[in-house]
């Protein structure tokens, strides 16, 4: 999968968790500081990563995805995203 369609996608799944616009979120947007997602938010992001995806987040890849370029970090190392 491209990159673009990955972040894009990505973005999506953040906005709907969010319940905010899709034009807010940037891929270097942070969860926590920038879109004022909760923890229980961050674990939903990482659950619909998973379906999405069809990838595992370990808990430790779940505590690490602090942006949707974060997500996309892990997304490369799993082999999804070129």
């Amino acid at each position: 999968m491209q990159t673009h369609v990955a972040a894009d996608r990505l973005r999506e799944i953040v906005a709907e968790v969010l319940e905010i616009d899709m034009a807010e979120i940037q891929v270097d947007s942070l969860f926590y500081d920038d879109l004022a997602a909760d923890s229980l938010e961050k674990v939903e992001i990482a659950v619909r990563i998973e379906r999405e995806f069809g990838v595992s987040v370990e808990a430790e890849d779940g505590a690490a995805l602090s942006s949707v370029s974060a997500a996309l970090t892990l997304l490369r190392a799993k082999g999804v995203v070129g």
